[in-house]
């Protein structure tokens, strides 16, 4: 190739100077001008850290999945099953401690938030001394591990517990612990992980200053409690199987066919199996029960 051929194929680039800010050209980082080197910091952090910087507010307002006054709902499945559905942890204490020693036990926690560590609460599942671990770490509201009165249920099985990534609060740590000391066993999926406490900052962000651990060494903050059997849904399937039951279907209904009795047969809503599909998550629970009263 001689030279003239060279240069006429030669595109040649002007350099043109291109708008700056935090080091990052404006025309592919758009409007990054407006923010300064604290709040890139912030939104950094909280990519990288999830759960531990929060850029709305924090706090854990009641359960919206329904907009009972009731403390909770309790009702009969079959294979002599109790079903308790958890709406305000704070005034549930009397109905579990009614029904803990029930043999064949299902609570539900989905779409449960609260505030609360409810250790003295959640202590009618223990069987066994298993508060030893639990502890919080930096700036964590005082009080939040109560005492227990150092009575325990025996129990021949487990309590059921059924959770989802809308199960939020302290009383994740708690069930952790449960969990570990094989007072419970949980079924669905991993809990929000919101068992920490944070600070307001002039951003509009608020960041992690504190938090409640089952154990020194393990952070349940934006990982959630990891139930043992997990249930992996969709978000469609996740909300309908459990507002159906908010909307007045029947509970048995949620459940497969060869669940029902002759008894729900004969009741006066029909049961219409093809129209609504089982809730997997309680459907589990019941497997459970039933493979356990099996083995006693």
């Amino acid at each position: 190739m001689t030279v003239k051929q060279l240069f006429s194929t030669t595109v040649f680039c002007a350099t043109v100077a291109c708008p700056l800010a935090h080091g990052v050209d404006l025309r592919y980082f758009p409007s990054v001008e407006h923010y300064d080197d604290e709040e890139i910091r912030l939104h950094g952090l909280a990519t990288l850290y999830p759960g531990r910087v929060l850029f709305e507010d924090p706090s854990l307002s009641l359960s919206t999945a329904s907009e009972s006054r009731e403390s909770a709902r309790v009702e009969d499945l079959p294979r002599d099953i109790k079903y308790i559905r958890l709406y305000r942890l704070d005034e549930a204490q009397a109905v579990l401690e009614e029904h803990q020693a029930h043999p064949a036990l299902i609570v539900d926690f989905r779409y449960l938030r609260s505030e609360l560590a409810a250790v003295p609460i959640l202590d009618a599942f223990a069987q066994d001394e298993w508060l030893s671990g639990l502890t919080t770490s930096g700036h964590a509201p005082e009080g939040l591990i109560e005492k227990t009165d150092g009575r325990f249920t025996q129990r021949d099985t487990p309590v059921i517990v059924l959770c989802n990534r809308e199960t939020a609060g302290p009383f994740e740590a708690v069930l952790d612990k449960l969990q570990r000391a094989g007072a419970i066993i949980a079924v669905g999926e991993p809990t929000a992980g919101r068992t920490g406490f944070y600070e307001k900052t002039k951003y509009a962000a608020w960041t992690l200053h504190g938090e409640i651990r089952p154990d020194e060494a393990t952070s349940l903050v934006g990982v959630g409690f990891q139930p043992r059997i997990h249930i992996k849904t969709g978000a469609e399937e996740n909300y309908l199987s459990y507002h159906l039951y908010e909307a007045g279907t029947s509970i048995v209904r949620l459940l497969r066919q060869e669940n029902h009795t002759a008894t729900d047969s004969q009741s006066d809503e029909a049961l219409d199996t093809d129209k609504i599909e089982p809730d997997p998550v309680l459907q589990r629970g019941v497997d459970i029960v039933a493979a356990l009263q099996v083995l006693q």
